[in-house]
């Protein structure tokens, strides 16, 4: 039987999008983008992905296997490669002694840099997939699960501190983003857990409860603005405890914006237009920055540092820019995205 749809997981997710692609849109604003936007967009993608998550359907490991990758490798190497057959088109027409077959690798190791970069949560999400459905073999799901995937990424962040400092530990772990999989565990165990809770929790609760809400959102945010310059530090204590922050803060934050969720579909109700976007997360991740780059172009660079709030206007241009795109390849190349026609 076919799972209902939610209407409220539908806005949730698609504000996630539209996070994502504010995000990558210039100018950057600290603040913003690392204290607001970093910490809400891939946690609450990985929370949701866990939400949805039900191993019970599949047989065995291998079909499990089989169904993640059709949904998520299908999509993830012909994009990434019609991506790379236009780069080297490019690399062709305005030589720059480039190594042409870099961004092939960067494909095979699960990292698409140069002509997908967004795509790493496409090769995150299927590696913690995978970690997570051996977690779900030994450890029954609720606070024990939730306390597994603590542990992986919290062992993951102190192992940086017990490895000497010449040593990247993440160079090991980068290919097919097993790094970030570890990192952002505990929200895909979150959502997957803890389902049931998500799914009644609410704003109606009291005034009591909906201001708890509010003011773990406001802490978190505080939080995150607070110690975004640890993000880019160069020193390994500083980047170890900017990870784990950002792990509590976004757990913190969660609640408040599932809840914004279901006060929206309580407002506008089931929007096909919003489901259309969710389905077609993929081409959005896919096609972002193609889109956002192009706009810089034909405004001009400048335009977008002297005028901070364009951010918003071309993140949303972008959006419905790239629906047109989304509604032919759903209608007459699902393919593409790993479905049935």
């Amino acid at each position: 039987m076919a799972q209902r749809r939610e209407a409220w997981l539908d806005y949730v997710r698609v504000m996630s999008i539209f996070l994502v692609v504010l995000y990558h849109t210039p100018p950057r604003i600290p603040l913003l983008d690392e204290a607001v936007v970093l910490n809400l967009r891939m946690p609450v993608f990985f929370c949701v992905s866990g939400f949805l998550f039900n191993e019970v359907k599949y047989r065995g490991f291998l079909t499990f296997l089989k169904h993640r990758a059709r949904q998520i490798l299908v999509p993830y190497f012909i994009f990434s490669l019609a991506f790379y057959a236009v780069w080297l088109l490019w690399q062709w027409l305005h030589p720059a002694g480039k190594d042409l077959l870099r961004p092939l690798v960067e494909i095979v190791k699960g990292d698409p840099a140069t002509v997908c970069q967004p795509f790493w949560y496409i090769t995150c999400l299927f590696s913690m997939q995978i970690i997570y459905y051996f977690i779900l073999r030994v450890a029954r799901r609720g606070w024990a699960t939730m306390a597994a995937c603590a542990v992986l990424a919290g062992g993951y962040i102190a192992l940086g501190y017990l490895i000497p400092d010449d040593v990247n530990l993440g160079d090991y772990l980068r290919v097919w983003r097993v790094e970030d999989a570890l990192l952002f565990l505990p929200f895909y165990a979150a959502g997957n857990s803890f389902r049931e809770h998500f799914a009644r929790l609410s704003f109606k609760g009291g005034v009591t409860r909906s201001l708890v809400l509010v003011a773990l959102a406001a802490v978190s945010m505080t939080v995150m603005g607070e110690v975004y310059w640890m993000r880019d530090n160069s020193r390994q204590l500083w980047a170890g405890l900017f990870l784990a922050i950002r792990i509590v803060a976004g757990l913190m934050v969660i609640p408040a914006y599932l809840c914004l969720g279901k006060v929206v579909a309580a407002w506008l109700g089931r929007n096909k237009v919003v489901e259309l976007i969710v389905v077609s997360g993929t081409v959005y991740l896919a096609l972002q920055n193609y889109f956002i780059a192009a706009f810089a172009r034909l405004m001009g660079h400048g335009l977008f540092v002297d005028q901070p709030w364009l951010k918003l206007a071309v993140a949303l241009l972008v959006m419905a820019c790239i629906y047109p795109v989304a509604w032919f390849i759903d209608r007459h190349a699902r393919w593409v995205l790993g479905k049935s026609s």
